[in-house]
């Protein structure tokens, strides 16, 4: 285990000289024009960056950032918000130290270098964060793009990142035929109830724990980030069960804003897992197929997921088993520190 501790003599970076603008530490106050700028940048760059203000009130207490020190907010001289840059760093790394880089700027202000800027600002910060871990685990700075974002890719590139994992944003159109649940005897599917939460965390945690870069997510992260984000359904949300124990679990949502702003009509298979006692006997599919139909019930149009292209446990080939096609590419970049 390493420790991560704040150095409250570290005297932050400074804020980049650019006379057309201000720079301070992101508040609580900010977040509704934040919310709104990143709506600008959604439709200027067809990405989907927010889904409700609820959930970026939710991240901004994120603990892996703490914005009074690893955000930095730039303001136009009339006060309107013209971008924004964040740090994000594993608490209790093991095997590696990630520091992740969040840079947002409102389609009218990328003039003038700002861009550029902001991500002067965030690798240097994020350098900082990452000295400030003892121990022997690899330091590792970490920025995600949508593809289609060729000049952020460039510039990340100018910096010495390089691709290392490549994420489908993937549909399905439910107006297709849905195969029928089907499950072998001994398990059963069930529809989530609180009851279940710990259950179902505590399964999470072990699911997912040989993928690429997990994190186990503790209590408190499971309940706000989790089970209180704003487009967590419970009703639509299914576990399968073998007597006791869970087996694998589907938590499934539909954003309402997002769906609004759109005009869609979509649901989201947020996390789905399958406990390794269980693969290779179905369980992914019948969670899948359960989904599936529910959402259809609720006179949804499309389901969506996400999945990392080399998933070593083959869900890829299961998603596109039940009818999901890819239609956005996620491009994780990252960058070795010497510690």
């Amino acid at each position: 285990m390493f420790t991560q501790n704040f150095d409250s003599t570290l005297e932050l970076p400074a804020p980049p000289a650019l006379p057309d603008f201000e720079f301070r530490a992101l508040r609580r106050e900010d977040l509704p024009a934040l919310y709104e700028m990143l709506l600008a940048v959604e439709q200027a760059d067809e990405r989907n960056l927010v889904n409700a203000l609820a959930d970026l009130q939710r991240e901004f207490d994120d603990p892996w950032s703490n914005p009074e020190i690893d955000a930095l907010l730039a303001l136009t001289r009339d006060g309107q918000i013209a971008g924004l840059a964040r740090t994000f760093q594993n608490q209790q790394p093991e095997d590696e130290v990630r520091c992740f880089l969040s840079v947002e700027v409102h389609p009218t202000q990328r003039i003038g270098g700002l861009e550029e800027a902001l991500l002067d600002w965030a690798e240097e910060r994020g350098r900082q964060r990452l000295s400030l871990v003892a121990g022997t685990a690899a330091h590792k700075m970490r920025s995600s793009i949508q593809d289609t974002q060729t000049k952020r890719q460039a510039q990340l590139e100018q910096r010495g990142f390089g691709s290392v994992r490549y994420f489908y944003r993937m549909q399905r159109d439910l107006n297709e035929p849905i195969p029928a649940v089907q499950l072998p005897g001994d398990l059963a599917l069930c529809v989530y109830t609180p009851e279940l939460s710990a259950a179902v965390h505590a399964a999470f945690n072990e699911a997912f724990r040989d993928h690429w870069s997990f994190e186990a997510v503790t209590a408190e992260d499971w309940q706000q980030f989790f089970i209180e984000r704003s487009s967590f359904r419970p009703e639509l949300t299914y576990v399968v069960m073998a007597g006791a124990e869970v087996a694998g679990f589907s938590l499934n949502g539909i954003s309402l804003e997002e769906n609004a702003r759109h005009g869609r009509h979509e649901g989201w298979i947020e996390e789905l897992a399958v406990r390794r006692p269980w693969r290779k006997r179905g369980v992914a599919t019948a969670l899948l197929c359960a989904t599936l139909h529910a959402f259809k019930a609720e006179g949804l149009q499309h389901a969506l997921l996400g999945v990392d292209t080399a998933n070593l446990s083959g869900a890829l080939r299961v998603y596109e088993g039940v009818g999901f096609e890819p239609i956005k590419r996620y491009i994780q970049f990252e960058k070795r520190i010497e510690a």
